[in-house]
């Protein structure tokens, strides 16, 4: 296999930024914000994939065409199938990979909209994800299947990149992907498993006070007669709990950001 057409970038070790730090819960599958470090150089592909790059990789040619047009016809899995025993260890970048590449100038828009990655993971933000380059892969259950069955994706915009998510049995127009030559990642670098409960409980605990509750009693004084607030008491204040998480939806304070120190993740 000659891999001479494929144009490499190397990119270099270093760190990146990854997450959303609004606390709203409408942003909760894309936080929190925290850092990742990848210690090796690696090398991406300077463009997205095309048919004859993918034929002269698989010897296969998809969907019969042999063009130097991005490659746009192939899921996610079909794309993880087909690199299945291709020399070199070839795979989209991980997310991580990628926005370091992109900090670094090796990336750069194409012709393609959308861009597949390597990660999978679950629905419930960066909570336990790997911060040192690894795809985040699911945990493979009996039968080997995975209940992750989306891929990360980069969704080119007018102003930079938006992630998004692809179902691996999905193609869209104008979605391809690049490939890595990924560096050996042996660390065990993770986000922690899930936020402290007892800081929740405490920030909405507050908020139900300062925004619910109080003002639900404000009101009741001003204009409701005392037998009724002495007798209703505690509906008034479960109307001004239910108000408070209500909100939650669309506002909360933004969340804390999580940095590399001496190979672990620090909260800041």
């Amino acid at each position: 296999m000659n891999l001479a057409e494929i144009q490499w970038v190397r990119v270099r070790s270093g760190t990146a930024w990854l997450g959303d730090e609004r606390g709203a819960l409408m942003h909760a599958s894309n936080g929190p914000r925290h850092q990742i470090q990848i210690d090796s150089d690696f090398e991406i592909s300077s463009e997205p994939i095309t048919f004859a790059q993918w034929k002269e990789l698989t010897g296969q040619a998809a969907a019969g065409q042999n063009s130097d047009l991005p490659l746009n016809r192939l899921t996610p899995l079909m794309i993880e199938a087909g690199l299945i025993g291709v020399e070199g260890n070839l795979r989209p970048p991980s997310e991580a990979e990628w926005a370091l590449a992109f900090d670094q100038g090796a990336i750069e828009r194409g012709s393609v909209e959308v861009e597949v990655l390597s990660d999978r993971p679950p629905r419930s933000g960066y909570w336990s994800a790997p911060c040192d380059g690894r795809p985040w892969l699911p945990p493979v259950r009996a039968g080997g299947i995975s209940d992750h069955t989306a891929h990360v994706t980069q969704i080119w915009q007018k102003d930079g990149t938006v992630r998004g998510a692809t179902p691996r049995g999905v193609s869209r127009q104008k979605m391809g992907f690049r490939l890595v030559r990924p560096a050996e990642y042996n660390g065990n670098l993770c986000m922690p498993l899930a936020p402290k409960k007892s800081d929740l409980l405490l920030r909405e605990a507050l908020i139900a006070l300062v925004i619910g509750i109080i003002p639900s009693f404000t009101w009741a004084f001003f204009n409701a007669s005392s037998d009724y607030i002495s007798s209703s008491w505690l509906n008034i204040a479960f109307g001004g709990v239910f108000f408070s998480l209500m909100t939650a939806l669309i506002w909360r304070p933004k969340t804390p950001s999580y940095q590399v120190e001496n190979n672990q993740m620090r909260r800041f």
